[in-house]
């Protein structure tokens, strides 16, 4: 049993543990053991005895002191006592004292434990744990001797693990002392923190002696690491905090400790103070026992058998009973160093198994034994299957030992605090604070069976930690709580993916693109379909249509353009009316009517095209918007190019043989003009049924939400008609330029010089910005805008001169040349318009 520390040489220092450590184990055995022998229904006429050894926290020692109790043969004497030598002082004649017992109870430390498990193995000696939780000895095939009430440490990980996902943790590291304790623990959790969404950040297995420096700067290396985990003993801890505090660490990291630290005495974390508070300490659960301190309160310090309680009185009230100057009536109990620590409620379970297991082998193989013979009949048989029977009520709660050889049971999850240190009973005086001081608070219990962690209504206090920005947002009416985060990444947000690192918690989050949805359960992304769209109702997993913009009334543009087409329909019908009204003015008349109202109708015809521009695409439509488009500039420029080639053959003629030109009248014109519309129709038959014109969806640029319902005329359809309308606009102005010299009075050809001159910079300037165009709006408006310019050009070079004319300039005798030729000049009187030629060839 560890009762004080230090070894010297090999030689134990004999330092007292700061505390009660040297009165409440030593007193837990006798507690037991006096227990066992007034209960008249255990072990019955038989005196139960036992045997303390100080093994002062050193693993060497306590395999030393376990030879104490190993069968030999030879002298079994010696002239030395054990509690003064050691091998290193001893005469080569030292020979070790056998202490005749029927069963040991384990070392506290689990790396002492195993050598000594081992030792006994050989004995066939059985060995019974209290504290020892590793998870080796859970092993039978190497520790088939050895029982203990407690759990493994496994299950220590295990509720480890569970504290810290329930709180939200998922990236922690680890510190674990090197052999069976530590290593069996680390793997356990390795092993098992996958299946907690746990990942470790950095793991170090260190030594008793191993210098901490490195282990510190590696862990602050990875500050969103919090969590730590320490599962190793209290040396290498305590050495661990030293750096963190050199580090300006203190407050940054939770810290989580497993049993070898929590049994650790209080004291001895007082230069760590500001380390260890909100540290959370891990121990198998055991009840505290009022009738336990009772019994030590009634002891006398003077006259009890414990030879270690008169060295803790001394360290507990600092003083010395040698010199005097102890108060010997003060309570021990009720001083505030007093540790009232759980694990002497388990060894008095220790000692209660040997008694139940002694019970009933002697119930069983020799009922009738007499005293003196009972340990010849214990050690004949036996022991060890018997124990491994045992079935009782402890004090910490049934005793049973599974097939490994341990008693599941529950862990109680303390955090350290700086408060007033109380004590548990009152003895029937109310409880009074004594001093500040640290204090262990219990805040939750794991149950091994269930699985689970049930908090007590203690709160857990997070103010000892710095602040540190989240990580990860709260969710929806979710309160922050304060707890903090050892998380490695922060969950992304609706939009982005994952790309994994190593380790499964920790990720990057990277945004997809616009146009891209998230797939493989958020860890890659892909380009959605043409014309669709991430839909952010499915967290952007799916795609959705986008929806189609078209020429709607609720647009400017759209208004604009129905306005200026409607205005133009409006001039267009007021035109053809006054066409119509002074359809026998000679300035009507000379500009051929027939062909004129041809011409109007054109003008009408692309005024009502611009207004089914603004309209919703759809197939039929488009097809016959493309015809009735064509139509527009085909009924406008043929009638003109034959209007251009009537003039120009009329004075052509007149200059040669003064005859009157064939295919000049009204009736050859308009059929000249409808045969070459006609031109225009087969082509427009030929493309809508080669290349069909339709409604089409476009979106320009994949990675914007923008997709256009538009008419797609096809490039086929735009230059079948751009080619026939240029060619036809082109002849126009040629043969306008060549008719330039006539009088005065013949001047319609200048009008039809200005209008194609007009309409060729018109669709120069069109045909360009039309194929450049990066939006198909843009097309759109542009095939309105060329609509609108060259219907509206036509309106005002080819018909309102005339109207004017009409209306206001009035017929008057004035002398002009008709005809000039080389040989000959012929003089008329006759009445003329100034706008118009005068000779009616109708």
């Amino acid at each position: 049993m560890s009762i004080t520390k230090g070894v010297n040489n090999f030689l134990c220092n004999r330092s007292q543990i700061p505390g009660s450590w040297g009165i409440e184990f030593p007193e837990a055995i006798a507690f037991a053991v006096n227990a066992v022998n007034r209960d008249p229904n255990l072990l019955p006429n038989l005196t139960l005895g036992f045997y303390v050894l100080d093994d002062c926290y050193s693993r060497i020692l306590s395999l030393g002191q376990s030879l104490s109790f190993l069968p030999r043969s030879g002298h079994t004497e010696s002239r030395f006592d054990n509690s003064t030598c050691s091998g290193m002082s001893c005469p080569p004649d030292y020979v070790i004292k056998y202490r005749r017992v029927v069963g040991v109870l384990a070392p506290m430390l689990s790396s002492s434990a195993v050598p000594v498990s081992y030792l006994y193995t050989t004995a066939r000696l059985p060995v019974v744990g209290y504290s020892t939780s590793t998870d080796e000895l859970s092993d039978k095939t190497l520790h088939p001797n050895f029982l203990r009430v407690i759990s493994p440490d496994k299950y220590q990980a295990l509720a480890m693990l569970r504290f810290i996902k329930n709180n939200g943790w998922s990236y922690v590291s680890i510190v674990y002392s090197q052999g069976p304790y530590g290593e069996r623990a680390f793997d356990t959790i390795k092993s098992s923190a996958a299946s907690f969404n746990i990942c470790l950040a950095v793991t170090h297995r260190v030594l008793d002696t191993e210098e901490m420096e490195p282990v510190a700067r590696s862990i602050f290396s990875f500050p969103r690491a919090r969590a730590v985990i320490l599962f190793s003993d209290v040396g290498p801890t305590l050495r661990l905090l030293d750096y963190i505090d050199k580090l300006n660490a203190t407050g940054h990291f939770i810290w989580i400790t497993s049993d070898s630290v929590t049994l650790t005495a209080k004291e001895e974390f007082l230069p760590y103070k500001n380390l260890v508070i909100g540290m959370f300490m891990f121990l198998f659960y055991a009840p505290l026992m009022r009738e336990f301190y009772e019994f030590i309160r009634r002891q006398n310090v003077m006259t009890s058998s414990n030879p270690w309680f008169k060295f803790s009185y001394e360290s507990m009230f600092a003083c010395s009973i040698s010199a005097e100057t102890c108060n010997l009536t003060l309570d021990v109990v009720r001083d505030g160093s007093f540790g009232f620590m759980n694990l002497p409620t388990l060894l008095m379970d220790a000692v209660l198994s040997y008694a139940h297991g002694i019970h009933a082998l002697i119930s069983s193989r020799c009922p009738s034994v007499s005293a003196s013979e009972a340990m010849d009949c214990i050690q004949n048989h036996s022991l060890l299957s018997y124990l491994r029977d045992v079935s009782f009520n402890g004090y910490s709660g049934p005793i049973r030992f599974n097939s490994e050889g341990d008693v599941p049971g529950k862990y109680v999850i303390y955090q350290m605090t700086w408060d007033y240190v109380t004590v548990p009973f009152d003895y029937g005086n109310p409880a009074s604070p004594l001093r500040m001081g640290l204090v262990t608070k219990e805040v939750a219990f794991y149950d091994i069976a269930s699985e689970d962690v049930a908090y007590t209504s203690t709160n857990i206090s997070w103010d000892h930690l710095k602040k540190v920005d989240r990580l990860v947002p709260l969710g929806d009416g979710e309160l922050d709580k304060g707890i903090p985060e050892s998380v490695c990444s922060r969950p992304c947000v609706v939009g982005e993916y994952k790309i994994q690192m190593e380790l499964s918690c920790c990720w990057e989050c990277r945004k997809c693109r616009e146009n891209e949805k998230i797939i493989n359960q958020n860890t890659s992304c892909e380009e959605c379909p043409l014309f669709t769209w991430p839909d952010p109702q499915t967290g952007f997993t799916s795609c959705l249509n986008i929806p189609l913009t078209y020429p709607t009334m609720s647009q400017t543009l759209t208004i604009v353009q129905l306005f200026l087409a409607v205005f133009g329909l409006a001039i267009t019908i007021l035109a053809s009316a006054m066409f119509l009204h002074y359809r026998d003015s000679r300035v009507i008349k000379a500009a051929s009517r027939e062909l004129s109202l041809l011409q109007l109708a054109a003008i009408f015809t692309g005024y009502v095209t611009v207004v089914c521009f603004q309209s919703a695409p759809t197939p039929t439509a488009c097809a016959a918007l493309y015809v009735i488009f064509c139509l527009s500039f085909a009924m406008l420029y043929c009638p003109l190019f034959v209007k251009a080639v009537r003039i120009f053959r009329i004075f052509q003629s007149s200059t040669k043989n003064n005859k009157r030109p064939r295919f000049v009248s009204p009736q050859s014109q308009v059929v000249i003009s409808v045969g070459l519309i006609c031109i225009q129709v087969v082509l427009c038959v030929v493309v809508v049924l080669a290349y069909t014109p339709t409604s089409r969806r476009t979106q320009m640029v994949k990675t914007e939400r923008f997709v256009e319902l538009t008419c797609d005329m096809t490039l086929q359809g735009l230059a079948s008609f751009l080619t026939y309308n240029l060619v036809l606009v082109s002849l126009c102005s040629i043969f306008a330029f060549k008719t330039r010299h006539l009088p005065d009075n013949f001047n319609e050809s200048k009008f039809i010089s200005m209008c194609v001159s007009t309409t060729l910079v018109i669709w120069l300037a069109f045909v360009p910005t039309y194929f450049t165009a990066g939006r198909e709006y843009v097309r759109t408006l542009l095939l309105s805008v060329a609509l609108l310019l060259n219907h509206t050009v036509a309106l005002v070079f080819l018909f309102m001169p005339k109207i004017y004319a009409a209306i206001y300039v009035p017929s008057e005798p004035v002398v002009t040349t008709r005809f000039n030729t080389i040989s000959t000049r012929v003089h008329h009187l006759t009445s003329t318009n100034r706008v118009a030629p005068s000779v009616n060839m109708t």
